[in-house]
């Protein structure tokens, strides 16, 4: 075989390796590229010990799908079950002392309604935030919110307006079990019937963004129970709150 035959052949094997390995290449890199753009930031978590695991992201409609504990048909129908038998005791003890009131406003996301098919949510020894302006951020809510949890009771946000990546941010802390509660919107005269029956003082947006809430600005219930239309609460003193 002639000489410039096998050197036509090496150049075409190499070309033909080279292209194959810039193809693989390139197809690498473009996967590298779609994990760091659909993948969250690489971000160093200050004074995070070393043993510690990094927090997990989740996507939205991660977020959204209730935790792997649901329960199963035949339990839901127990605890839908439950749930009316406890609206019938709110004259026994230890609600008999208070009165339930009826407000005409629901709850502002079916989401809140962590059983599914649930028609209401029910939440004992609530805590009560009123708000007397639209709330815009979620570090706003965060004192409250600190409160609940070091409560161990559910946070009740009441507010003429409430943005929707807000909203968002407590429909899945409830959806999760992380923070139990509810978002309710409602204007300057169903806040004052709230109010009223909660003993809770109304915060302006300035103090909730300065990073502290007075205790005592804070509602309690000894029940708050919200359907897509009405609410009906069972009022508690500061004392039996407290305790």
């Amino acid at each position: 075989m002639q000489t410039w035959v096998l050197v036509m052949i090496a150049v075409v094997a190499v070309a033909l390796v080279a292209t194959v390995y810039g193809a693989l290449s390139d197809r690498a890199k473009n996967r590298r590229r779609a994990a760091e753009m659909l993948g969250p930031p690489q971000r160093d978590i200050p004074n995070l010990p070393a043993g510690a695991r990094s927090p997990r992201y989740v996507t939205e409609a991660q977020a959204r799908r209730r935790p792997a504990t649901a329960p199963t048909p035949e339990q839901l129908g127990g605890r839908i079950e439950e749930l009316r038998s406890r609206l019938e005791v709110a004259t026994t003890e230890p609600f008999r002392a208070y009165a339930e009131r009826e407000i005409a406003v629901g709850w502002a996301s079916a989401s809140f309604a962590t059983e599914p098919g649930a028609r209401e949510v029910v939440l004992d020894d609530a805590l009560v935030l009123v708000c007397s302006d639209g709330v815009e951020t979620i570090r706003e809510l965060l004192p409250a919110v600190e409160q609940a949890l070091k409560a161990a009771r559910p946070l009740v946000v009441v507010a003429p307006t409430i943005a929707p990546d807000v909203l968002g941010t407590l429909e899945v802390n409830a959806i999760q079990g992380l923070v139990p509660g509810i978002a309710v919107l409602a204007d300057d005269a169903v806040r004052a019937q709230v109010l009223e029956a909660t003993g809770a003082q109304p915060v302006d947006a300035t103090d909730r963004r300065s990073g502290w809430l007075d205790p005592q600005a804070l509602g309690f219930v000894a029940r708050w129970t919200s359907s897509s239309r009405t609410t009906r609460v069972v009022p508690a003193s500061r004392t039996a709150a407290a305790e």
